[in-house]
């Protein structure tokens, strides 16, 4: 997934005023008497089917580790990750990394060191703290959820209400499985408490059912509340205590095990992390990847303190991270310092104010925080791929993304970070889609262009592309009340128009909905200038020649100077820029009037033509030749040397590998003037392998960059053997530059 803007390592500059705050919300709290600790194979054991009250018992090989767990009085060594290996017994990578328990009294710091030096250590890890990320209930009940209707779900519940066979996994502190708006939907089979390590995951918080309830509390039952999903089966898994507090372990304990699961084909679409904490933790971080890695849309609160920095699991890069909104679309605030946190690193938003939801006792309860806007974004989900199986959590959270209302100016100061806006569950079930492949955003365009996309979705009605200039709108290229999926949508013709504009495509929904996307372009059907003004048409010529000419046009790209043999060449060469390292005679700077470039004609003689190409942005073409009669008697008068440095091995590729036939390679070298040039290969015992004659003027033998090609083969055709192999360059029978190749078939 990619992560929409910004970075979680991120440097805040913050006011003095807050330093003390946020030092005290970004301290890393330890979990005492508690190490994460990876051993070497085979040195801590549980035996099989040792209860989790004689874990203590465990079985130690290494005499180092023994005298440690002596030493800080160790009463249990917990194996982190066995609720996942009695899923996948072949996840061997995980059979050695314990919870160590010791008392709480013993120095966490020192015990870390000490594990983590010892010989039979891979690594070792304090423990960190978790909360579930929710302010205190209040005690009034509302009559209706706010949220519903603002995220527009009773439109969207028209395409969908779920799908029995999809799960959520709600990583929290259980679920009253037992709540009347439960019933026949939680996956009692696999369900667990990482806590307690047993299989009966009870809320003894009332976090887990508060946030289980806004994902997928029934709906249309005439009882209570309507999750988000209605059909959705909840997976509950405690990891967090009686107090809404864990452990990273726990956390990471329960995410493994979920994926697990999904690996043995249970049918787990999301996870739900309602908590977190702001120190990042590596170990957290792998487990969250393995579980986007296995297909699991991993969702998570943003956290509620009022603060810009980053929370962990949320700013993971696998994690969508999720801030709270309130009735009014503002970023949520439930008092003095409790308010939802934001930033670059925050994905989307949701609603997370008087949300009403279940009740761990029971009944209805009405809860603040971004742990209850998770669980919209995570209902959202699990909505949409009931409506598209298919879809994979990369493609789930860009439509989350992507259909959510933006709501940047109705939170100034906060624009860019709370995400891509407020979550819009018509929008983002497909209600009404568009979408433009072509043209691109700041393409060139001319003659009759192709505008292809999408217009469609369950709700949709029609579509209209229209040309806006200066954004107004200008002409109406099409109104059609046909769907279209990824196919042509309209042919525009541009020879009426140039300049800037937008293209503009709103899709209609049945309830008049609209959804617009649109790009920016420029229209150029100009022909560009093309004009060579010196020397004249049909001239005697000799030497160095300086072009003279225009080169023009109103979105002018480049230009293009030639040169060929006799009135009809068959072939051109390029005249290249001062200064160019490979042969081409592109220019991409326009000439009014001016000199266009200097061919150095020395050593050619005979009928030539000169030719100029010029091109616009778009694509459009102008043309001019002219023929000239050069008159250079004789061998060249100059020098004969090679122009720079002529490379001691070969440019691309070197070594000269590939499968025969289907290789080559160049020597790229400069000359002064026109020469008859030689290239000789020989092996390293000095016998000719290869030899090539370029006459003075064609690639190889003319004027500037030359790169004359060699395909391996010797002076009979046939495949060089592998080795090294030693070339000399010769201009009018002067050596100008040696090198050497290696070939490896």
């Amino acid at each position: 997934m990619q992560r929409r803007g910004g970075s979680c390592q991120k440097i805040f500059v913050i006011p003095l005023l807050f330093f003390l705050f946020l030092c005290l919300a970004a301290q890393a709290e330890t979990i005492p008497g508690q190490l994460i600790v990876k051993f070497k194979p085979g040195v801590v054991k549980i035996p099989k089917g040792l209860t989790v009250a004689a874990a203590k018992a465990a079985s130690v090989s290494a005499a180092s580790v023994k005298a440690l767990g002596d030493k800080y009085q160790v009463v249990k060594y917990r194996q982190l990750y066995r609720a996942a290996l009695n899923v996948r017994p072949d996840w061997t990578q995980l059979e050695d990394i314990y919870v160590v328990e010791f008392p709480k009294e013993k120095n966490i710091t020192t015990a870390k060191a000490d594990f983590k030096k010892d010989q039979n250590v891979i690594d070792a890890q304090a423990d960190l703290v978790v909360r579930a990320f929710d302010t205190i209930p209040n005690d009034t009940l509302l009559s209706q959820q706010w949220a519903l209707t603002k995220i527009k779900a009773e439109k969207g519940w028209d395409k969908t209400t779920g799908d029995a066979n999809i799960e959520i996994a709600v990583l929290d502190t259980g679920l009253n499985y037992n709540h009347e708006d439960f019933s026949g939907k939680v996956d009692t089979t696999n369900m667990y408490d990482i806590v307690n390590d047993d299989n009966d995951p009870i809320d003894d918080y009332g976090h887990g059912t508060a946030v289980a309830g806004v994902a997928g509390a029934i709906g249309n039952n005439s009882k209570g509340i309507a999750g988000l999903d209605w059909k959705v089966k909840i997976l509950p898994i405690k990891v967090l205590n009686n107090e809404g507090k864990g452990s990273i372990s726990n956390v990471s304990a329960g995410i493994e095990y979920v994926t697990a699961l999904k690996s043995t084909g249970v049918n787990i679409a999301v996870i739900n992390l309602s908590l977190g904490q702001y120190i990042a933790d590596s170990v957290l971080e792998t487990r969250c990847q393995e579980a986007h890695d296995a297909g699991i849309l991993v969702v998570a609160s943003a956290g509620n303190e009022n603060v810009e920095a980053p929370t962990y699991p949320a700013c993971y890069a696998s994690v969508l991270a999720v801030a709270a909104t309130d009735q009014n679309d503002q970023r949520a605030i439930w008092s003095a310092g409790s308010a939802s946190n934001y930033g670059t690193w925050v994905d989307v938003a949701a609603p997370g104010s008087a949300i009403t939801t279940t009740d761990m006792d029971g009944g209805y309860s009405n809860w603040d925080g971004t742990s209850f806007a998770s669980p919209y974004v995570a209902g959202l989900a699990s909505l949409i791929k009931a409506a598209n199986p298919a879809m994979t959590n990369v493609q789930l959270t860009n439509q989350i993304t992507s259909s959510a209302d933006s709501i940047d100016s109705l939170n100034p100061g906060y624009e860019g970070k709370l995400g891509s806006g407020r979550i819009n569950a018509y929008e983002a079930l497909g209600a009404i889609l568009a979408s433009l492949s072509s043209p691109t955003n700041g393409e060139y365009v001319r003659g009759t262009k192709q505008i292809t996309g999408t217009a469609g979705g369950w709700d949709f009605n029609s579509y209209q592309v229209d040309l806006l200039k200066n954004g107004s709108v200008e002409a109406n290229i099409i109104s059609s009340s046909t769907s279209v999926d990824n196919g042509t949508l309209a042919n525009w013709d541009t020879t009426s128009s140039d300049g800037a504009y937008t293209v503009r495509l709103r899709v209609v929904g049945t309830n008049v909905s609209t959804t617009d996307v649109s790009v920016e372009v420029v229209v150029d059907n100009s022909i560009p200038t093309a004009e060579i003004s010196s020397p004249a048409d049909g001239a005697t010529a000799s030497g160095a020649i300086t072009i003279v000419g225009n080169a023009e046009d109103v979105y002018f790209d480049h230009y293009v100077l030639e040169y060929g043999a006799g009135s009809a060449p068959s072939n051109y060469l390029a005249i290249s820029p001062p200064g160019r390292t490979v042969a081409t005679g592109e220019y991409y700077s326009a000439v009014a009037n001016g000199a266009l470039g200097t061919w150095e004609t020395v050593g050619l003689s005979g009928p030539y033509t000169l030719r100029l190409i010029v091109y616009s942005k778009a694509g459009n073409i102008k043309t001019k030749t002219i023929g000239l009669n050069l008159s250079n008697s004789g061998q060249p008068t100059k020098e004969i040397k090679a122009m720079g440095t002529l490379p001691g091995t070969f440019a691309l590729p070197n070594p000269l590998t590939g499968e025969a036939g289907n290789r080559s390679t160049s020597f790229v070298y400069d000359l002064e003037g026109n020469f008859n040039t030689t290239i000789y290969l020989f092996d390293t015992n000095g016998s000719l392998v290869w030899r090539n004659v370029y006459l003075a003027g064609e690639n190889g033998g003319k004027t500037g960059v030359n790169n004359p090609a060699w395909d391996g083969k010797n002076l009979f055709g046939e495949n060089v053997p592998n080795g090294t192999y030693l070339y000399q360059v010769t201009a009018d029978q002067k050596v100008i530059g040696r090198g050497k190749v290696i070939v490896l078939n």
